[in-house]
């Protein structure tokens, strides 16, 4: 195992060294190696699939006195999986941005970076140290700041609140492994051991606020509320593949899966904090569909419905039951494929038409079909239509939060399962703006190529990988996932095969007899198709006053279709809130970091009496504070 994982890490590492060298000159020999070398990559991860569970390390290296980084690295159904996928979704995208860059637009650098976030984020889910997964943590965040750059000067207002988020966040992550150390002891860098021996009962204040400490790491990371704002900054001009690899896809994993680290591993979570977490991604849920609901720009729609899927993951691993954690960790995964397929198929209506503002877009489904069959497919998955992957993943919280949910649970599920049909409102208004509906003035006259083959080629792979998740829900929970979230202490390995078991017994998820419905209404609706195709309908212009107007004054654009929920009176005013970023956590400290030191700045007066008044009142504060405490 040691050898298959190096020579994936070492490949992705060295491949990006000589991308970086040769972007200057030749840009589409530095992608097609960064395609090679990804491609090689999943190549050698594949046989750790088939590992129940191994252990090595690259060595020891001391820090300091009394502390060193042990390089070691687990091998585990759950790590293996994610691994091999965040490999493939690397893959996806290198190939997809060899159709959407043209020669010297900087592709080159994308594909150095690119194997480099793909590299640390690896090394993040396979190590089994905490300092290592932290280093590895720090480099996929700077990897992110940098591909956010090449959006130019446009994206640069982004990728500084993206970076001074996520760096703070990381900050406080730190601060919160350092206060673990202190109290529990170098050990505790371990992973495994924590896992297993080492759960820590939070029930003292102290390590409720380590806790605290993780958590804000976590949630950052992976956008939930309120820590969510930098995600529809950098989605406004960042490039396409790098939101589609990061922000939909590596940052979601990393972040969620520290979160399942620390919430069922590393501490056993009390009632309260339980229902904090539920709460939390209720919340998540609600606010990031309703605010997706009324956007008009695509990748901004996508990136809130990024948010609003942490929700379902940070509901599911809440719940603390089995099922429910399960499904947490397995929507982690289906969103990642989904999502990343939705910015792919948005990208490439990009890269043809010149933008993706849903009021000047439509009738693009005769002109780009396998594009739109690709969005198509991720939408209704998305929205958890079966049997696609994402109705299972939400079926299963579903189940936990009902099992888990306490007195909270009809709130929490009906937040969760009208987040889902919010979800696909807001899909109908995408697609029939995009790829249906009447086309605008913009795009009249203009002949709209379909997406190169590089293009087309990953999103028909991860469109499939929608559906083959769906129908082998059941592999993938049973082999990949409940042996390891079973490892982590939850319950016992056997403990967790019979309370999923009981789960599928009970109804939980039948792919044959749903495939059996959804094909018959599939062909009901044919049938009335073709019937209503046999009769002639008259076409005519419509009339205005009498006189023929143009089809253009008449077109309803789909981005007017939930206008009436923007302007109900209590959403309207928290709207033009969100809108003005009222409450957006990085404004408020921006606003109040400059009152502040203005403030500071005022007492500075060049006056010696001022500074020596301050002096006493200083001196004086800390003798106070130090009789208190003797």
């Amino acid at each position: 195992m040691e050898l298959f994982f190096l020579n994936s890490l070492l490949m992705l590492l060295v491949g990006g060294v000589v991308a970086y060298l040769l972007e200057p000159r030749y840009s589409r020999g530095a992608g097609l190696l960064g395609l090679l070398c990804l491609l090689g990559a999943v190549v050698w991860s594949m046989p750790t699939l088939f590992v129940e569970h191994a252990e090595f390390s690259l060595g020891l290296f001391k820090l300091v006195k009394g502390l060193s980084i042990d390089f070691a690295f687990r091998v585990s159904p759950l790590t293996s999986m994610l691994n091999f996928f965040v490999l493939l979704f690397g893959l996806c995208v290198l190939c997809y941005t060899l159709g959407y860059y043209r020669p010297g637009e900087g592709g080159g650098k994308f594909y150095a970076c690119s194997l480099w976030a793909v590299a640390g984020a690896s090394a993040a889910l396979m190590t089994s140290n905490l300092l290592v997964f932290i280093l590895a943590w720090e480099f996929v965040t700077v990897m992110l700041y940098l591909l956010m750059g090449l959006g130019g000067s446009a994206a640069r207002k982004g990728a500084f609140k993206t970076f001074a988020m996520l760096g703070f966040s990381d900050v406080v992550l730190l601060l919160g492994i350092a206060c673990l150390f202190m109290r529990h002891g170098a050990s505790a860098a371990d992973m495994t051991y924590l896992e297993s021996a080492g759960r820590i009962y939070v029930s003292e204040w102290a390590d409720i606020g380590i806790y605290l400490l993780l958590l804000v790491g976590a949630l950052t990371k992976a956008a939930a509320f309120p820590l969510h704002t930098w995600l529809p900054t950098a989605a406004e001009e960042s490039p396409v593949p790098t939101l589609a690899l990061l922000p939909a896809s590596l940052d979601k994993l990393l972040g969620i899966v520290l979160l399942l680290r620390i919430s069922i591993g590393f501490f056993v979570l009390s009632t309260g904090l339980k229902v904090a977490l539920m709460c939390i991604g209720g919340v998540t849920i609600i606010a990031g569909v309703m605010m997706a609901l009324i956007q008009h720009r695509l990748q901004k729609l996508l990136a809130f419905h990024a948010i609003s899927q942490v929700g379902y993951m940070v509901m599911g691993i809440g719940t603390g039951v089995p099922v429910g954690v399960v499904g947490g960790v397995f929507h982690m995964l289906n969103n990642a494929i989904y999502k990343n397929l939705l910015f792919l198929g948005g990208g490439a209506v990009r890269k043809r038409v010149g933008h993706v503002d849903l009021d000047y877009l439509g009738g693009l489904s005769r002109a780009m079909p396998f594009t739109f069959a690709g969005f198509l497919v991720g939408a209704l998955a998305i929205s958890g239509v079966p049997p696609l992957n994402g109705f299972v993943s939400k079926w299963l919280i579903y189940q936990g939060v009902i099992e888990g949910g306490g007195s909270l649970m009809p709130w929490l599920l009906a937040a969760a399962v009208l987040g889902s049909a919010l979800t696909l409102a807001s899909f109908i208004k995408a697609i029939h703006s995009i790829f249906l509906g009447q086309p605008s003035d913009y795009l009249e006259g203009g002949d709209v190529p379909e997406a190169s083959a590089e293009m087309l080629f990953p999103i028909g792979v991860l469109a499939g990988l929608c559906v083959v998740l769906g129908l082998g829900a059941g592999v993938v929970v049973s082999v990949f996932l409940a042996p390891s979230i079973g490892q982590m202490g939850l319950v016992g390995a056997s403990d967790m095969g019979e309370v999923l078991d009981m789960s599928y017994r009970t109804g939980l998820w039948g792919p044959l007899p749903a495939m059996v419905l959804i094909g018959v209404g599939l062909a009901a609706g044919l049938l009335f198709y073709g019937v209503g195709r046999v009769f002639r309908v008259r076409r005519v212009r419509s009339f205005m006053g009498g006189e023929v107007s143009p089809t253009a004054s008449t077109r309803y654009s789909g981005t007017q279709f939930y206008k009436t929920i923007r302007d109900l009176p209590v959403i309207r005013a928290l709207y033009s809130d969100a809108e003005e970023e009222t409450w957006d956590i990085y404004r408020m400290v921006g606003l109040h970091g400059q009152s502040l030191t203005g403030w500071i700045s005022g007492l500075h007066t060049g006056l010696l009496e001022t500074y020596a008044t301050w002096c006493v009142l200083g001196v004086g504060a800390v003798v106070a504070v130090l009789f208190l405490l003797m």
